[in-house]
């Protein structure tokens, strides 16, 4: 089994790069925004707690998304390894996902940090185009087209980094 961490600012190919590491090693993706849109669309009890705090404009709470790591790495005992987009991005969490790979006996193998130039995550994050409903992500040409697209459809989409319904 391979576990491995990515970090990173937002923008800096975490996303690119796991997909990459996916493929090549046959690794379990655990990503957080995953995570919780799964949980909330499966109706779990902590999909239903995260969509109740997220609904009044709040952040989910550590303890929450950490129950969904924990809930996804229960989930899959026979995968080649897993892959963490992103998390932990604090000391708690870290503290908190060792917890849980010491009581699966799950050792984590690399910690990767993606170095970018605050430019770069500013020209990427500036294009970049996110569906409010279901977190599909693009930038570049494929999201002004993606945007044109939206806006011809819907007729009232906004934008500013993020589209959804207004």
């Amino acid at each position: 089994m391979f576990n491995l961490i990515l970090f990173g600012p937002p923008g800096s190919g975490k996303g690119t790069q796991s997909e990459k590491l996916i493929v090549k090693y046959h690794l379990k993706h655990l990503s957080t925004g995953d995570l919780l849109r799964s949980e909330i669309n499966n109706k779990t009890p902590l999909g239903l707690e995260a969509k109740s705090i997220m609904e009044k404009g709040h952040l989910v709470p550590d303890e929450v998304v950490i129950g969904m790591i924990s809930s996804a790495l229960d989930a899959n005992p026979a995968v080649n390894g897993f892959l963490f987009d992103g998390f932990p991005r604090t000391l708690p969490q870290a503290e908190s996902l060792m917890s849980i790979l010491t009581r699966l006996r799950i050792a984590l193998d690399l910690a990767i940090w993606l170095e970018v130039s605050e430019q770069t995550v500013h020209d990427r994050i500036s294009g970049r185009l996110q569906c409010a409903e279901c977190g599909f992500t693009t930038s570049g040409i494929v999201a002004s087209i993606a945007l044109v697209a939206a806006l011809l459809y819907a007729g009232g989409l906004w934008f500013s980094g993020v589209w959804g319904s207004q």
